[in-house]
């Protein structure tokens, strides 16, 4: 995911919310920032503001849905207008959010807009009753068995796992994500939060095998999770 904000401040605030959640997210300043980062990868949700110094976010949307047409894209912005709305729309854009925008609102977007992207799709037409609901805000993991309350950072751990590429990542990214460093130290109270976690995903309909270690590497979500 990239957020192109010109202002640093929001920007950064932006970044770090979404970072917070399990989001892989890259900030940029400019639209002319958004080529280089695409040589890095593909980016499955861009979060732009419209006031850019130079090429705005209009022109930037219109550019980037040509190039990837299956990506979403939120508008996030100063301009309140319904004929700057409409533009937005017509640009491209999934959905239109006005400024001051809600943390909670911007989630929602950033969820419903995931929803759409093919990898998502595919995941949900293989899932069956026993898919886990993650509810973010209010840190609650619920199953055919009923819900049980969660950490912020085990709702972290759930989220990144549930959206990376075949829902696994490495020790390092886990310890990333959990504000902790690469010492042996970090490594066991990654192991012992995973342990906890495992058994609460259990406690709601999960089997025990819902989130496999993979020796020397990392872990890996063995359970679809709808995340709301």
């Amino acid at each position: 995911m990239v957020v192109v904000e010109d202002h640093d401040d929001l920007r950064d605030s932006l970044v770090e919310l979404l970072q917070h959640l399990g989001h892989q997210v890259q900030g940029l300043s400019c639209a002319e920032d958004l080529d280089d980062a695409l040589r890095s990868g593909p980016v499955d949700v861009l979060v732009v503001d419209l006031n850019l110094p130079g090429e705005d976010g209009y022109s930037l949307t219109r550019r980037f849905r040509a190039a990837h047409p299956q990506s979403g894209i939120i508008m996030v912005t100063a301009r309140h207008k319904i004929s700057d709305k409409v533009q937005g729309y017509e640009s491209g854009a999934d959905i239109y959010l006005p400024k001051p925008v809600d943390p909670e609102e911007l989630l929602a977007a950033v969820a419903a807009v995931s929803r759409k992207l093919p990898a998502q799709v595919a995941l949900a037409a293989s899932r069956t009753t026993s898919a886990l609901t993650l509810r973010v805000m209010t840190l609650k993991v619920e199953g055919p068995l009923g819900e049980e309350r969660l950490s912020d950072g085990d709702v972290a751990v759930i989220t990144a796992l549930a959206r990376a590429p075949a829902q696994r990542l490495e020790l390092w990214q886990l310890l990333q994500i959990l504000g902790l460093s690469m010492d042996e130290a970090s490594k066991s109270s990654l192991e012992v939060r995973i342990v906890r976690l495992r058994k609460k995903l259990m406690a709601v309909g999960a089997d025990k095998d819902c989130i496999s270690n993979i020796r020397n590497v990392g872990y890996q979500l063995c359970v679809p999770v709808e995340i709301y």
